[in-house]
């Protein structure tokens, strides 16, 4: 695994544009992970299953810094990245960013 990308979420409806925009322009394929880390809610849209996304439901809402922690203990990458769930990538931005 080359890059892990956190995303630590509280009811943002554009969790999963953000996700959909990291899958669509990243180059590296399988060696791009995305960790969702859904802090202490449930969400009302649904959660797209992807076998590069892993999805962390926490049970409380233990705030952001939390939230980063736990999706960091998940992750395999080599890098880590860490993005707010409101975001839009350009296109090849993680080898720009692992190559770099």
């Amino acid at each position: 695994m080359r890059l892990s990308c956190i995303i630590p979420d509280f009811k943002d409806p554009l969790l999963i544009p953000t996700i959909d925009s990291l899958l669509e322009n990243s180059e590296l394929g399988d060696d791009l992970e995305i960790i969702a880390v859904i802090d202490g809610y449930e969400p009302d849209f649904e959660l797209k299953p992807n076998p590069r996304v892993k999805y962390i439901k926490l049970e409380q809402n233990g705030g952001m810094r939390n939230a980063i922690n736990v999706g960091v203990s998940h992750a395999k990458g080599e890098f880590l990245m860490r993005t707010d769930e409101h975001c839009m990538f350009g296109k090849g931005y993680d080898r720009i960013l692992t190559e770099t």
